[in-house]
């Protein structure tokens, strides 16, 4: 009877050691991928997935080196949306696997998002003059001197890094005509206010949502009728110009939305009209006689506009290009417009054709679309 107890615990140990025999060939077999295969998963992992990759084992450690030593890592991810508001929390939308994702940011409650860029964020308190940076993703801070008191911009943009000798900050905001622009370098503890006057004086110009961008050294804005106007701060004559557009007067009538995107070296102009469809169309600017060209068909370039920040990425991922990305859903998934078809579709490949539908799409206006860009700052936050 012993003997049959021992010979019964003695198989049953040798039962044990072969599963942990078994589990670590499993393990090995993991930890001995091939890197080209590691650096593929990789690509696909999203930011916040990114430190439980490291966390699997010391070759999967080996192969995604710090965040803090990877600025523009990863090269293939998708831009995502931030969105936030007053009265919902923190989320991250990833239009690549139309995925949510919760976060905490403390400080992105109760502010204004002006723009990203960089891989910085260019926030302000609900007074409108306390302005900071916040890289959303490390959580690096860095103050920057407050507005005057007794100025209010419509839109504020930046140039480069914060953390860059020749980063800019500029507010933008008409008053009767003419450009109020301020304007604080890094370094610089106070605002410089400068006004820019137009000599088309006949013309009013009302800046659209959206912020303006900076190209080649000049300014570029809409606004709420497709207008395009240009500062060019070094020129001693005429810096604050107006170029008005011949739209035809059915669309400019209904136009609802425009926004302005830099794409490789493109100004393209990005025009919602109302009615049942919403329709979007899409301009690209001739230099030679600063007018809007319209275009049918991005090719491989895909657009991400926001009131807040819009951009231009060429897709390396089939079936990515040729498409716009707004701040729209359909219930919880997201929505894009289709050059190719010219119509709303949602991520399940489903397209939005009923007028109603396409009305009643949620929009988030105060939504950001940023790219996961993690700065190499650490210690203490960097100063202005």
């Amino acid at each position: 009877m012993m003997s049959e107890a021992i010979l019964v615990s003695t198989l049953s140990s040798s039962e044990i050691h072969q599963e942990l025999r078994d589990e670590k060939k499993e393990d090995d077999s993991w930890s001995s991928l091939p890197e080209e295969l590691l650096s593929l998963m990789l690509s696909r992992v999203y930011f916040s997935d990114y430190p439980r990759f490291r966390a699997t084992c010391a070759s999967w450690q080996r192969a995604s080196p710090p965040l803090e030593l990877t600025p523009h890592y990863p090269k293939y991810q998708s831009p995502c949306l931030l969105l936030h508001g007053l009265h919902r929390a923190i989320e991250f939308f990833n239009p690549m696997y139309n995925i949510t994702y919760k976060t905490d940011i403390s400080e992105l409650s109760h502010i204004t998002v002006y723009s990203f860029n960089h891989g910085w964020l260019l926030m302000g308190s609900g007074d409108g003059h306390h302005t900071f940076f916040l890289d959303p993703f490390t959580k690096v801070k860095i103050e920057i001197p407050n507005i005057p008191s007794n100025i209010t911009f419509s839109k504020i943009c930046f140039t480069s890094s914060p953390t860059c000798l020749d980063c800019m900050v500029i507010g933008f905001t008409i008053i009767l005509g003419d450009l109020r622009v301020g304007i604080i370098k890094r370094g610089e503890e106070k605002w410089t206010i400068e006004d820019f006057r137009s000599s088309q004086f006949w013309l009013r110009f009302h800046l659209s949502d959206c912020n303006p961008i900076l190209h080649n050294g000049w300014y570029y804005c809409l606004d709420t009728t497709g207008n395009l106007g240009v500062l060019k701060p070094k020129s001693v004559r005429d810096s604050w110009h107006i170029y008005p557009q011949r739209l035809p007067w059915k669309l400019r009538d209904t136009l609802r939305q425009c926004f302005i995107v830099e794409s490789n070296e493109d100004i393209l102009s990005v025009f919602v009209y109302c009615g049942g469809d919403r329709r979007v169309c899409v301009y690209k600017l001739d230099f030679s006689k600063m007018v809007w060209e319209r275009i049918e068909d991005l090719g491989n370039r895909t657009l991400y506009i926001s009131n807040t920040t819009s951009f231009s990425t060429n897709s390396t991922i089939r079936g990515m290009g040729n498409k716009i990305f707004f701040p729209k859903f359909n219930g919880k998934d997201g929505v894009f417009y289709s050059l190719a078809s010219k119509r709303y579709h949602t991520y399940d490949d489903g397209a939005c054709e009923n007028p109603r539908e396409i009305k009643e799409l949620k929009e988030f206006v105060w939504a950001t679309w940023v790219l996961p860009q993690f700065a190499s700052v650490s210690g203490e936050d960097p100063k202005w």
